[in-house]
């Protein structure tokens, strides 16, 4: 029996790295190339419902078996955090954290323009940055130009088995990617309690339920911004969304 699993937003990685490409063409690449594809293999895998959605979108017709991604969340729902002091942060800090790719499907500039139009009105706020790839100096760049660039940390690549005490120090996770299928740092962050701020797609959209354990916004910078500002600014809010955010996690 052959499987076929998709675990890759196709059609925005094509945007992503081949800019010069139209929109409608890649768009009718796929809805020639995909139909076919899965019709010839034995099972369709997706990891969300938001990306079977897509397969239908792109006229798959097959019969498709949504099947999550396992996590083993204990590592995270019980973790001794990291000690800000460690890092020079100070305890009242409003600490985000993003963990990731640093890649151009990653929407990571929109994230920076936001986290600079949020910590303007929230001064204890910082921004720390987990992971590499090739938008890494670009990224940097840009926040050095930023009027907070003192307040974004990028720390680079983190040891996996690191990654719940880093979680367990920080306020909230912010992603503003749009490519995901099954956001396994997004449902990591949940386990270890922190309040999600992503944007309304497939993937982030399965994990999150808005207001309820973190915020969901349209692509929209003044969108984004206004929600990460909001849970900056009320701690009690983040508290209910993160616990939320870890029961919904189990």
């Amino acid at each position: 029996p052959v499987v076929f699993t998709n675990h890759t937003r196709y059609d925005l990685y094509a945007q992503a790295y081949l800019p010069l490409l139209p929109e409608e063409i890649s768009d009718t690449m796929l809805e020639t190339y995909m139909p076919p594809f899965c019709d010839a293999v034995n099972m369709v895998i997706s990891p969300s419902p938001g990306m079977e959605k897509i397969l239908r979108e792109l006229q798959v017709k097959s019969h498709v078996e949504v099947i999550p991604n396992g996590v083993d969340m204990q590592r995270f729902q019980k973790i001794t955090p990291l000690a800000r002091a460690d890092f020079h942060f100070a305890d009242d800090d409003i600490l985000l954290i993003y963990a990731g790719r640093l890649a151009p499907e990653k929407n990571l500039d929109l994230l920076l323009k936001a986290f600079n139009g949020a910590a303007q009105a929230v001064p204890n706020t910082r921004l720390l940055l987990l992971g590499d790839g090739p938008s890494r100096d670009k990224l940097t760049e840009q926040a050095s130009q930023s009027k907070t660039a003192e307040r974004i940390h990028f720390v680079g690549m983190v040891d996996y088995e690191k990654m719940p005490a880093y979680l367990a120090m920080c306020d909230a996770f912010v992603t503003a990617s749009v490519t995901e299928v099954h956001p396994l740092s997004v449902i990591e962050a949940m386990g270890a309690g922190l309040p999600i701020v992503g944007i309304e797609s497939p993937g982030v959209g399965d994990s999150i339920e808005d207001g309820i354990s973190g915020f969901l916004s349209e692509n929209d910078l003044a969108a984004f911004t206004a929600k990460l500002t909001r849970l900056c600014l009320d701690a009690d809010l983040r508290q209910r969304m993160g616990k939320a955010a870890r029961e919904a996690s189990g």
